[in-house]
């Protein structure tokens, strides 16, 4: 990370109501709860900045997508969002877990509903475990009606450089 520091109170209450409405109200109010929060600006062509929550990377700003969360932290704070999800098989987790686009042959359910652009919870078949947060290039019809090609490009991942900063 390149520049870090402490968001003041009116950077803090914005970026709370922004959390609320692009990823969930629980989320939002751990953000609001937390003692200290910070932004940190990191050198990526993607990534904006990043936003920690008493230390633990929460929140993840795109160039043009918005925030999405970190992973890490849903996982240590036990938080839900509410994003729409796609479940992909056994074969595609190695590929997703490298960074890998999700490819349309590998999506086997869709839970919810979604147009291009939409932000996407990549879950392994089988279970409930998210595995990567993306980006949709279709919305879900065209993902039921297609056989091949890109569906979800993959935003973040466990195990990725945001994930490692965090553990």
């Amino acid at each position: 990370m390149v520049t870090r520091y402490k968001l003041n109170k009116k950077d803090k209450k914005s970026l709370v109501e922004e959390a609320a409405t692009s990823i969930g109200e629980e989320f939002a109010k751990k953000i609001e709860e937390a003692e200290q929060v910070e932004i940190a600006k990191i050198k990526s062509e993607n990534v904006e900045e990043v936003y920690l929550v008493n230390g633990i990377i929460s929140a993840i700003r795109f160039s043009g997508i918005g925030l999405i969360p970190s992973l890490f932290y849903l996982y240590k704070m036990g938080l839900r969002v509410n994003f729409p999800s796609v479940y992909v098989d056994s074969g595609a987790v190695p590929h997703i877990l490298n960074g890998a686009d999700v490819m349309i042959p590998g999506i086997k359910r869709i839970e919810g509903s979604f147009g291009a652009g939409e932000r996407v919870l990549v879950r392994e078949l089988g279970g409930s475990r998210v595995i990567a947060i993306g980006l949709s290039l279709v919305s879900s019809d065209d993902i039921a009606g297609k056989q091949k090609g890109k569906g979800i490009r993959n935003l973040h991942y466990l195990g990725d450089e945001i994930w490692k900063m965090s553990s």
